[in-house]
This record gives structure tokens, sequence and C-alpha cells, in this order.
């Protein structure tokens, strides 16, 4: 492996020369921050260690970096920035520390924040992987030692032929692989299956590929929703058009309704038009600022029922972190789906609860019809099948009378085995239905190595499932996604990873410390049959009286600021005798009334705008610090009413 080479040009060196195809690449940063400046920080290697599934097209690939502190003498805290392919996710984090690997532990993403702020405030060192937007991971690693080698690894799955990351020129890359194969699994043409021992329990998964339906009657009128936030523009607008040519050229008496949105909405076109009128309304649009995804349902809303589809142009990142719930009754939404950051998971789901297509390449799927899962039959009988007695537990439910739209990727049918040995699955394409038989009993069990992979897969399938649930139902299910990922430790935007290392750090912040932490035996001992102490006053506790005296004195002050923000002015008369006297005392000359009162009127004004411009620095210092004050407070009272609704469930 060579210096600066990709993981996709070193599996070419690797094997037989290939040519490379045309990729999206995605740059992995790491970074120092300083008070002013941002200093890059060295990664000296990455290594890929591929677990693969060959009977399902999936991989586990565990990523080792070693970085180098060589811009900060001390000990820092650097920042990697990973973007993963669409639809990928990270499921584990590591960070070697005095020779031990120490694993991140999934916690809900608000618990993870307040973790974080409560342990920096105490000076100890503590991290957290985040999911920021779409499919950007951020994870900070901490201590960097200054000229001294560190090394950190995670793990994620993903079903493509690539590895496509991007890294610094002198950056050694290696890919090493756990199957015979030698390369990366990718979906595979026929149906498979396969076994693995993980989480405790005997999981299951099996692929079924993708039928495609014949094309049926082209769409009237189609409505174009356009994102017109800045992170919309670049090179990938001139594809966009040509593709809607082609789409058009394969219905031309297709009307376009053209619709944009960013921060705010706006109907473009005067009515329907022919294509290359949309794309005329499209190439003049401007892009800049954010993106408000709650206006989505908004225009979705204001379409006539003359509308029979809608063709949705994001990235599905939301300023906010907002997942908007669409109309119960609106045309097929199909995503557009061409860029390297996206929020797939999102679009997925609008997708999948309205009809429509997920469109990663031309546009000529949104005129097929779905091809659905339309059931799942097992040999269970009986109770077992009832109430799911003999423990086989699947994603999709088979007891359930099913319509799950299936991409060109495919389906993987994955779950909990329990006793179940025979499965068959049918797929509906159009007038025909295909039916696909496994016996779980003969499947090949994957390498130990690969194992883990299966139950990731069975999460992201129930959270999926759980997020097409609540896009069809109207019902915000965050709670629910937030238990299961944090139940397989994997991240999502409900839900964080975060790296302790002490058992103190566990104890007082009620977190269990996963077995293979180097500090599992300490934190058990020390927390046998006790209960973490709760200790009022400190940061993220409930505050004492005294602390809460304090903040009801400055809400007070901030609330008679907002009202007068500017002390009265003094009666005019009055100052001007007071002034007058100050200069007889002074001994100072008379002046003419004209010329004392126009002295004394700036003196006044002057002396006026200092103390304003003083209480408005005191004011201000005072209600941030009764803001702080006041939002502790709010975050500690909703800790403990959380705390005291678990107790009681418990």
């Amino acid at each position: 492996v060579l210096p600066g080479r990709t993981p996709q040009r070193a599996m070419a060196d690797a094997t037989q020369p290939v040519a490379v195809p045309s990729v999206q690449r995605y740059p992995v940063s790491f970074h120092y921050f300083g008070e002013a400046t941002s200093l890059p920080v060295k990664i000296q290697k990455a290594s890929f260690h591929v677990c693969p599934a060959p009977t399902i097209g999936q991989n586990l690939i565990r990523l080792e970096l070693t970085v180098l502190n060589d811009c900060h003498p001390g000990d820092i805290a650097g920042k990697l920035k990973l973007p993963l392919p669409p639809g990928a996710t990270v499921c584990r984090f590591e960070f070697l520390r005095n020779e031990k690997w120490y694993p991140a532990t999934p916690v809900e993403a608000k618990k993870a924040k307040e973790v974080v702020y409560k342990e920096k405030e105490k000076g100890r060192s503590v991290a957290a992987t985040s999911q920021t937007q779409g499919n950007v991971f951020e994870i900070e690693v901490s201590p960097l030692k200054y000229q001294v080698p560190s090394q950190c690894r995670l793990w994620y799955s993903h079903s493509d032929t690539e590895v496509p990351f991007d890294f610094g020129a002198d950056t050694t890359v290696e890919v090493k692989h756990e199957g015979p194969e030698g390369a990366l699994c990718s979906p595979p043409s026929g149906p498979g299956a396969c076994l693995g021992e993980c989480f405790g329990q005997m999981h299951f998964a099996c692929y079924v590929p993708f039928s495609p339906v014949a094309a049926s009657g082209a769409p009237k009128s189609v409505a174009v929703l356009w994102d017109t936030s800045g992170s919309q523009a670049g090179d990938h607008l001139a594809l966009r058009f040509e593709r809607l040519r082609q789409l058009a050229a394969k219905c031309p008496d297709t009307r376009f309704e053209v619709w944009s949105f960013g921060i705010g909405m706006k109907k473009e076109s005067s009515g329907p038009g022919t294509a290359e009128e949309a794309i005329s309304l499209l190439g003049a649009l401007r892009y800049d600022g954010g993106t408000d995804l709650t206006l989505v349902p908004k225009i979705l809303e204001s379409l006539g029922s003359a509308t029979e589809a809608v063709m949705l142009f994001t990235d599905g990142m939301d300023n906010l972190d907002r997942r908007p719930m669409l109309p119960a009754s609106c045309p097929p939404v199909h995503c557009v789906v061409d860029q390297a950051s996206v929020n797939l998971p999102f679009l997925s789901s609008v997708c999948l609860s309205t009809g429509g297509h997920v469109l990663k390449a031309d546009y000529l799927p949104m005129l097929r019809p779905q091809t659905t899962l339309s059931g799942i039959q097992t040999d269970q009988v009986g109770e077992d099948f009832v109430m799911g007695e003999d423990g086989f537990v699947c994603c999709p439910d088979h007891r359930l009378h099913l319509q799950w739209p299936i991409g060109e990727e495919g389906v993987w049918i994955c779950g909990i085995r329990g006793g179940v040995r025979k499965l068959s699955i049918q797929l509906r394409a159009g007038k025909d239905l295909k039916e696909y038989g496994f016996d779980l009993g003969t499947a090949p069990e994957v390498a130990a190595g690969a194992a883990p992979l299966l139950g990731y897969l069975f999460a992201r399938q129930q959270y999926a499932a759980v997020e097409r649930d609540g896009a069809v139902m109207g019902m915000d299910l965050t709670k629910v996604r937030a238990d299961l990922a944090v139940k397989y430790g994997f991240c999502t935007p409900e839900s964080s990873l975060l790296m302790l290392y002490d058992s103190e750090q566990f104890v007082e912040n009620g977190i269990d410390c996963p077995k293979e932490h180097p500090a599992h035996a300490k934190w058990k001992a020390e927390t046998a049959g006790a209960s973490p102490e709760i200790k009022k006053g400190e940061i993220g506790e409930p505050k004492t009286e005294e602390q809460m005296n304090v903040v009801s004195r400055l809400a007070e002050e901030l609330q008679r600021y907002v009202q007068t923000p500017i002390p009265p002015q003094a009666a005019r008369s009055d100052h001007l005798e007071r002034c007058a006297r100050n200069r007889m005392a002074s001994g100072a000359p008379e002046l003419p009334r004209e010329e004392e009162e126009l002295r004394c009127l700036f003196t006044a004004r002057e002396e006026q705008r200092r103390r304003a411009a003083v209480a408005c620095r005191r004011d201000e210092a005072q209600a941030f610090h009764a803001f702080q004050a006041f939002a502790a407070a709010r975050a500690a009272a909703a800790e403990e009413e959380e705390e005291q609704r678990r107790r009681e469930e418990q």
C-alpha cells in the first residue's frame, strides 16, 4: 500500500488492474479547534478491515485511524469529520488510551450533551460521536498528545462495492479482507440467507433482489419541489436538468409545476408547463440560506387535485433537524438523491409513506408502479405464530398484511431466528407474484467478525419501519427510535456514542459501563447494591434553595430590564439648577442663560449616554447569567422528571 492512495486504488493494486468507476468521494478531515483558529491534525494511516457477508451482499467495515498531533504542543482534543455513503451509519467507536481500548457507550443524544457539558466543567476527559446532519458524523477524540501517535477505530456497514474516502497526500491507506473473495460484497443477483451469533442471540438475514415492473401510464401533472438553500448549488444541477429532459422524452404530455423553498416558499410558475419551461425557471433560481422542511407539507397541501406525482429535490437536512409530518392524502412523493451528503433515512421514510421512489440515478423509475413486499410466511404453528413463544422475531413483521415498497437495491429480511427453519417471502411486481423460499436450518454462518452485522441490519430495519409508521400515522416516535438505537449501539439523530474513561464518570452520570470497558470491574463493585447519589447544587443536578433565590432575583432583574432598558431622563429644569449650583461652588464664571442651557443639555445627554451604556453592559451580563442559570435549572428539572418517570415504570 502506498502513501496517499485512496482505499479504492489500494484494492486495485492488491488484485488485478481494474478501471476505477466514477463514484462520489467523501473527504475525511481531522481538526483541532483553538480559540480563533482551526488546525488540521495529521492522519498518518487509515486501515480498513472488511468482514463480508457474501450471501446477502453486506459488509461490516472497521476503520482504524492513526493520527498525530503535530500542530499544537500539549494534550488537545481533535474532531474527526467523517461523511459516510448514504444509508451507512457508525455502529461502534473505540479509542486507544494507555495501551487499552476504551469503547464508547450508546446513550440518548440529549443525555450525551448534558454529560459532555458536566464532565468538561469538571475538567475530565469526555467525548461523543454524533450524527450531525444527513450522513455526516463528528467524533471528538481526546487526549491527543503532542508528537505521539494516537489510535481510534470505528465500525460501519454498507452494501456498496467501493470504499469512497479521500485522505491527505501523506496518509497511508490499506484494506484487509476477512473473506476469501478479497473484495467487498455487492448485492448478489439472486436471493441468499445467512446466520450469525450476536447480541446474545442467533440472528438471521435474507436478501431478495428487486423485480422491476413494466412502466405504466405517465402522470399528466407533476409538481417539482426545489430546495434553494446554499447546499444545493453545484455541478449536479446540470445533471438534474438532463434527467428531467430524459423523463420528458418518455412522457411528452406531462406538465410540470415548479415550487421553490428554502427559508420561505414560492410558486415559481403561474401554471403547469412543459419540461423546458420548468428547466428555464429552475435555471434562474438563486441559492442561499438554509432549509425549512416544514414548508414541504404546506406546499403539498397547496397542490391541486390534478397533481398526480411530486418530485422533491433536496438533501433532506433541515436547519433545526426537524422531521415534518406529511399530509394524510398527498400524491406519491419521489425523492431525488444525487448529492454526497443527504439525510437518506428521512427521504426514504417520505417515499415509503407516500408510495414514491428514491431516485438515485435517472428519474424513469417514477413511471413504474412500486414493487412491494406482500407477505412473509414461516413454518410456525399455533401459539408460536400468534404469541411468538418460540423466540422468532422478524422485520418487517411476518404477522402483518404487508405492502412494503422495495427499491432497486432489493430488500433484506432480518431478525432473530428462534425456532423457525423455513421462511417464504412474496414479492408483488405489478400483476406478478414472486415467491422466494429460504431454509434457515442449512443457511451458512458468517465469520465471527461479521456476525454483529446481522444485529445491526435487524436494528436498522426496525428503525426504518418505525420511521415509516410514524410518517404514515402522523405520530412522533422519536422515543421508540432512540430506545432502539441505544439497545443496538448505533449512532442516529436520537442517539450518540459517549466516550467515558473512569468508573466515577459512569457512577455520577447514572450510565451503565460496557462489559468490555477497562473500568467495568471497578464500576460494578462501586454500584453493587447502591444507587447513584444525587448531589444537589452540582451542574445538571437540582438546585439548592440559595441557588434558586439567585435565579429568581436575576429573572426579576431581567424582566425589569426588558420593560425599561434605559433609565428615565431627569427633569430638564432640575438638571439646569443642579449644574448652576455646581458651577457656583467651583468658582467658575457665570454663563448667559441660553449658553448655560445648551451646555447643560449637552453635558446631561453625554452623562445619560454613559450611564445607559454602563447599565446596558451590566444588565446584559446579568441577563446572560440569568438565562444560563434558568436553562440549567430547566434541564435539571427535566432530567429529574425523566428519572422519576423511569423509576415509576420500573
